[in-house]
Order: structure tokens, then C-alpha cells, then sequence
């Protein structure tokens, strides 16, 4: 088997993102980390988000090998709630606590098994470039309402990041507290909720060429005017490509658009975390 990942930090101070490699566990995975709405840094200069994605990324390397993925991703949950209850944080604040989005699969000889939180993907991909996405992202029927005012916003003449991230603000901020809730979305952040959140499977390997993990910040932006991306134009150029150069080419162009007028989202260049596994 080749394997191929990368991890980039996009515009932001840091990388909230991580990514698992046990190839003796045969256990992968990809974490965007989600910093807290109330700002919080540790001594170490790291945001909630990243030490959130640093919890689980250690957690899923020391997972036992016989163990269920989704019971051990609520384990790795309550152990995110107790880190956070010795960092003083006040874990009934929705807006203070730390998360993680996360996908993680297990490759056996004959099966792949796979478990997932928040917006991070896994698609199988087969000989004949059929793409089959295993997981959907949680938060996007909540994002839609967003990125439609953001659009509105562009029609309207405001050609500023800045000035459209504050007129999408309050859905923004409504989005976050959703989490683990009601209509919401999956993440993991200490709230026991979280468990009936979570993805989780297995599939046969018969016919599968390769598997693609990803954040979201290297699916393919939605251009002005223009029908949401399918899949298939973020996943096969990556598996054509190679995630290095379809990140070099997904990042110049965020840079031709610093404003997100073009391409509507909510950040210039998100962080990027990816991984291809070609089982053949």
C-alpha cells in the first residue's frame, strides 16, 4: 500500500489540524481542530482548537487494536471534557469549549471500517473512478444559510473578506452553538451528546482503488453564481494529481482570490490536511 498525506497551515496563526499514521494498527485519520469562541491560548502560545486536535491525534495513536472505532472516539471525548475541566474551562459555555472534527478508518485484509465527526471526509475511491463518499459533513446544511448572505453580500458591493465576515457573523456564531445538539452537528468537545453523533461503518474492499481522507479545507470552493462542487472534482484530482500539487493548485487559487468574492468561503486559505491511500 502508498501512502501519501499532507498538512498545511492555511491563513490563520497556526494549524489546528492533525493527522494519524499507525500503519502497524492499519488505523488513519484526519482532525481539523475548532478553536473556542472565547479566546483561549495555553502557555505554549496553542489555541483550544489545536490542542483539541493534539488530544485526539495521540489518543487515536495509542487506540487498542480491538477496539470498536466509535466507542473509542466517545472515549477520546470524555478524555477532551477532562482535559478541559483542568484547563479551568467552564464546560457548560458551548462558546468556551475546545473541539474536533474527525475521520478515521481501520484497513483490514477484506473489510475497512471507519467512524466520523464534524465536516472531515472519507471517500472510497474504485478501479472504474467510481467515488463513493462514506461520510457527509455534518455541518453543511447549517452553512448553507451563511454562505447564501455572504453571496448576497457580494451582489450587493461589499468586496471586502472583512466586511462580508461581519454581516455573516451572527449565523456564524448561531452555527457554533448547535454542536452536539438538536439539528446540529457532530464534534468532538466533551459533551456526552457527541456519541449519537457519530458516523460509523464498514464496507468490503472488493474494487477499491483508493481512500481519500480530508479536511475541509482542501475540498474544492464553490465559485460566485455557480452549483455547489460534487466530490468528484475534489477527490479524483487529488488522486490524479496527488494531494501535493492539488494543493499547490488549490492554493493559488485562494491566492488570486484574498477577498472570497470569487469563490465563496468564510477564510482566504482554511488549513489543509489530507491523505491518499492507494491499497493496490
Amino acid at each position: 500500500m502508498k501512502l501519501e498525506c499532507i498538512s498545511m497551515k492555511g491563513s490563520g496563526k497556526s494549524n489546528e489540524d492533525a493527522y494519524v499514521i499507525q500503519q502497524v494498527k492499519h488505523v488513519y485519520a484526519v482532525i481539523d481542530g475548532i478553536t473556542s469562541l472565547i479566546p483561549y491560548e495555553n502557555a505554549a502560545g496553542q489555541t483550544g482548537g489545536a490542542i483539541a486536535a493534539e488530544l485526539v491525534k495521540k489518543q487515536l495513536e495509542a487506540m487498542p487494536e480491538d477496539v470498536a472505532l466509535r466507542d473509542y472516539l466517545e472515549t477520546i471525548n470524555e478524555a477532551l471534557q477532562e482535559h478541559m475541566q483542568q484547563s479551568g474551562i467552564d464546560l457548560e459555555k458551548k462558546e468556551a469549549l475546545w473541539g474536533a472534527a474527525c475521520a478515521v478508518v481501520r484497513v483490514g485484509d477484506a473489510h475497512i471500517e471507519y467512524a466520523q465527526l464534524g465536516d472531515c471526509m472519507i471517500f472510497v475511491v474504485y478501479d472504474d473512478e467510481t467515488v463513493r463518499p462514506l461520510t457527509h459533513t455534518q455541518v453543511s446544511h447549517l452553512e448553507q444559510a451563511a454562505l447564501a448572505k455572504w453571496e448576497e453580500g457580494i451582489k450587493e458591493g461589499l468586496c471586502t473578506r472583512t466586511e462580508l465576515y461581519e454581516r455573516c457573523m451572527d449565523i456564524l456564531i448561531h452555527n457554533r452553538y448547535q454542536a452536539n445538539g438538536p439539528g446540529g452537528y457532530g464534534v468532538l468537545n466533551g459533551d456526552v451528546a457527541c456519541r449519537d453523533f457519530i458516523e460509523y461503518g464498514r464496507i468490503n474492499r472488493v474494487g477499491v482503488k483508493a481512500l481519500v481522507l480530508a479536511t475541509d479545507g482542501l475540498f474544492m470552493p464553490r465559485a460566485l453564481g455557480e452549483a455547489q462542487p460534487k466530490w468528484e472534482e475534489t477527490v479524483l484530482p487529488i488522486v490524479h494529481k496527488g494531494l501535493q500539487r492539488y494543493t499547490d493548485d488549490l492554493i493559488s487559487l485562494e491566492n488570486k482570490d484574498p477577498e472570497c468574492i470569487r469563490y465563496i468561503r468564510f477564510k482566504k486559505s482554511d488549513d489543509k490536511t489530507g491523505m491518499i491511500l492507494n491499497l493496490h
